[in-house]
C-alpha cells in the first residue's frame, strides 16, 4: 500500500536530525584525550611501581649480602684481636723469657726439704707509681734499680700452692721467701692438715708480690757494673 501525505508541506511533520555541534565535538575530543591521558598515566606508574618493585628486591638481596659480610667482617675483627692478644703474650713472655728462668730458679732455690711446690700462678702485672714506690721502699736493689734505668719494677701478685711434711719448714720456705729480691709480701693464705697414702702432709697456699724489671732494665744496670771499675779508676 502506497501511503501518501497530501497535507501542505508547512503543515508536514519535520524529521527529526541529530545533529552535533561544535561545542559536542570539543567536549568529546577533551574527554578522549583525558582517557588517553589517564591510560598513559596508568601504564607509566604500573612501569615505575614495577621498576621500585624490582630495585626494592636488589636492595633487599644486597641487604642479605651485607649482613653476611658485616658477620664475616665481625669474625675477622674478633679474629685479629684474639691473635693480637695472643702475639703480645708470646712477645711479653719472649721480651722476659730470662727473667722468668731467673725467677723460677730463684724459687727453687728457696724450697726447703720436705716442701714440694704443686703450682705457681701469676695474675696480669701492673707497672703504677704507687707500686713503683711500694716496691722501692722494700727492695734497695730494685730501688738502685728503678735509679739506674729509669724504668719501672713490674710487680704482680702470685699465688703459690703446695705442700710440706712439716709445718717449720713451711715456715723455713716462707722466710726464705722474704729473704729473696723476687718476692715480697708474703702471706699465709691456709694450711690444711691432709693424709696422703696414711702419711700426715700440710697442704698450704702462699700469695705476695713478685717484683722484676724488664730486660732493658737489666742490661742498663749491667752496663753500669761494666763501668764502675773505669769510674773508680
Amino acid at each position: 500500500m502506497i501511503e501518501i501525505n497530501l497535507l501542505p508541506k508547512e503543515l508536514r511533520k519535520k524529521r527529526r536530525t541529530f545533529a552535533l555541534g561544535k561545542s559536542t565535538y570539543y567536549f568529546l575530543g577533551g574527554a578522549a584525550a583525558v582517557v588517553v591521558f589517564m591510560i598513559l598515566i596508568t601504564a607509566f606508574q604500573s612501569l615505575k611501581l614495577k621498576t621500585l618493585d624490582e630495585k626494592i628486591m636488589q636492595a633487599q638481596r644486597k641487604r642479605e649480602q651485607l649482613r653476611e659480610s658485616i658477620q664475616m667482617v665481625d669474625a675477622i675483627s674478633q679474629l685479629k684481636t684474639n691473635i693480637l692478644k695472643r702475639m703480645s703474650a708470646i712477645e711479653n713472655l719472649d721480651k722476659n723469657r730470662s727473667t722468668w728462668i731467673e725467677v723460677l730458679q730463684e724459687l727453687s732455690d728457696r724450697v726447703p726439704e720436705y716442701v714440694w711446690l704443686s703450682s705457681f700462678k701469676e695474675t696480669p702485672k701492673t707497672s703504677s707509681p704507687a707500686a713503683n714506690t711500694q716496691s722501692a721502699a722494700s727492695d734497695t736493689s730494685q730501688d738502685s734499680l728503678q735509679q739506674v734505668t729509669h724504668q719501672p719494677v713490674f710487680v704482680s701478685q702470685v699465688t703459690i700452692d703446695g705442700y710440706s711434711f712439716s709445718i717449720n719448714n713451711l715456715a723455713i720456705f716462707m722466710i726464705n721467701l722474704t729473704r729473696s729480691d723476687y718476692f715480697k709480701n708474703i702471706e699465709l693464705n691456709f694450711v690444711k692438715a691432709e693424709a696422703l697414702e696414711n702419711q700426715k702432709i700440710f697442704t698450704f697456699q702462699l700469695s705476695g708480690d713478685l717484683l722484676y724489671a724488664s730486660e732493658a732494665a737489666k742490661e742498663a744496670k749491667i752496663k753500669q757494673k761494666m763501668k764502675e771499675p773505669e769510674t773508680g779508676s
